[in-house]
């Protein structure tokens, strides 16, 4: 039998920590391991008739929480396991719907709407319950016996805010609420959350940053942000595996709204000044790295990355280089969504990266699969990541099974087909299959923003940080579109080890007009405190000044 696995420092002081918590942790650094060591370490304490609530968005999540519990000695009867749409049915709706519509009746889960055409209007509840009409709409709805799925959280928030005995009754029983994947909190289940917080229920949310940025369309997630602002919770941190200095990631973190955040130490992140265009611009770069290796003690070129906007700016920075580098492009996976279209992209990406010795096996597998939770599974991605590692760039094609067996092992409810058929065209085509090749240690890697995801450098250059273009402007540009630039800005910083320079041309490029403009900074630039987390420079073609 091995050791039991010890918490680290930051793992201790969250186990131990009281109060209301906001966590956010990297990949692979023991964040359900500490879940479970504080649920156990609160459990000892509280009293018999006290429990805790402890929530996943999956009935996979929920189940694996609830066994390791159990395997930890936690099976207090008293708590509740389970998914979000679970608490809300058998902890609110139905045990109180009787209270609100005055008298018992027999409640059934319907899976939708659409099945109950004089319930349709109910969607509108998520817009925001401000409707006598859909009040009433509501009760006749239970009265008739149905819990929509779909609007649950909708209803149980309704139930909580007009029958008291509710919120009295979970205070009195449960003494915390744990929320995993908080980034995946959509406006109810934040707005329900926070109503038992202020209850006096002590509020646990448990995040990760990277899956809250990188998903662009589905999974940002501003409640998780809100909470790290929020004066009534202390944020605390896993970042095993991540190495980012901490002036680069307190500046990613005020980017994206995190208040009180103050500059600590020397600054890492600089906004570089440069008269011209962008050949300018790459000719300062070129220029001040052999000072920039001397002052950071770096030896190979590629320690430096120069990060863009588009696949037209990555050109012309290849271009305009003198410097060895490599140019990489973007593929139909770098700006994928879904779980499996992350997991093809960083399985391609440590395939070349295993190939000329800078990865294992056990790193990728340690990332996607937990050995101390689920040996088994853990096993079986090591043996089937054998199967393709050990393949040549050419007979990739003929395992694509093997890439569908780890995706299904990783993420079994979240299969693509979509992404499947975006696989097999990068695997036929061999260009795009290059385009994941890491560089060799004489190149500098040119790269968008997109394709740079989950990949680190020592150094960044920033490109493209300008007016119009992050974020873009105009009548058609939505949220989403903003949110989007945002996260990429986020995702650019956040590459950067130990130095990250935001490089300021006084011209720029327009690709489609074939001619340059007048360049104005980024309104990212001067968000949140931004300009007292860095320090500005001017750099010149000839000479260097940091």
């Amino acid at each position: 039998m091995g050791k039991p696995i010890q918490p680290s420092e930051e793992q201790k002081e969250i186990i131990r920590k009281q109060g209301n918590l906001v966590v956010t942790a990297k990949p692979g650094s023991g964040k359900t391991f500490t879940i479970v060591e504080k649920i156990g370490s609160l459990t000892e304490t509280s009293l018999d008739y006290q429990g805790i609530i402890a929530i996943s968005f999956t009935r996979k999540s929920s189940k694996e929480l609830e066994i390791r519990c159990r395997k930890k000695g936690i099976e207090k009867s008293q708590h509740f396991f389970g998914t979000i749409d679970k608490f809300y049915i058998s902890e609110i709706i139905t045990p109180f719907a009787k209270l609100l519509l005055g008298k018992l009746v027999s409640l059934e889960v319907k899976d939708s709407l659409d099945d109950y055409p004089e319930y349709e209007k109910l969607k509108d509840l998520k817009k925001g319950l401000n409707d006598l009409e859909l009040e009433v709409l509501l009760q006749k709805s239970l009265l008739d016996g149905h819990i929509f799925l779909e609007i649950c959280g909708e209803t149980a928030f309704y139930i909580l805010n007009t029958v008291p005995e509710c919120l009295l009754y979970l205070s009195a029983k449960y003494t915390h609420i744990f929320i995993d994947e908080y980034q995946d909190c959509g406006e109810i289940q934040h707005n329900i959350f926070l109503k038992l917080v202020d209850k006096g229920i002590i509020g646990i949310a448990v995040g990760d940053l990277n899956q809250a940025i990188y998903a662009f369309s589905n999974r940002y997630s501003k409640y998780l942000f809100s909470l790290m602002s929020n004066d009534n919770f202390t944020h605390l941190e896993i970042t095993k595996n991540h190495r980012c200095h901490k002036s680069i990631s307190d500046y990613s973190l005020a980017l994206m709204g995190v208040s009180n955040i103050e500059l600590i130490d020397n600054p890492r992140v600089f906004k570089v000044n440069v008269t011209g265009t962008d050949e300018a611009v790459i000719n300062s770069i070129e220029n001040n790295l052999p000072h920039l290796k001397s002052k950071y003690g770096l030896k190979n070129n590629n320690d430096f990355a120069i990060l863009c906007r588009g696949n037209e700016s990555a050109k012309r920075a290849s271009q305009f280089l003198k410097t060895s580098n490599k140019l990489f492009i973007d593929t139909e996976l770098d700006k994928s969504n879904s779980y499996w279209g992350v997991l093809f992209n960083d399985l391609l990406s440590a395939y070349f990266a295993y190939k000329v010795g800078q990865t294992t096996r056990l790193d990728f597998v340690e990332t996607y699969f937990n050995e101390e939770y689920d040996k088994k599974r853990f096993e079986s991605a090591l043996s089937i990541l054998e199967g393709i590692f050990s393949c040549s760039e050419g007979e990739l094609v003929n395992q694509l099974h093997l890439f569908f067996e780890i995706a299904k092992l990783a993420y079994p409810e979240y299969e693509d087909s979509d992404v499947c058929n975006e696989l097999k065209l990068i695997l036929r085509n061999n260009d795009k299959l290059k385009s994941f090749k890491p560089a060799t240690e004489n190149e500098i890697s040119i790269m968008t923003l997109h394709k740079s995801k989950g990949l680190e450098f020592s150094c960044v250059f920033l490109l493209d940080l300008y007016r119009f273009i992050l974020p873009p402007e105009g009548d058609r540009v939505t949220e989403e579109d903003y949110t989007q630039a945002l996260n990429l800005h986020y995702v650019g910083i956040t590459r950067a080890i130990e130095a990250c320079f935001i490089m300021q041309g006084s011209k720029r490029y327009r690709s489609r007009q074939k001619d340059f403009w007048s360049a104005e900074e980024s309104p990212f630039l001067y968000t949140n405190n931004l300009p007292n987390l860095r320090k500005d420079l001017n750099w010149a073609m000839s000479t260097s000044v940091t």
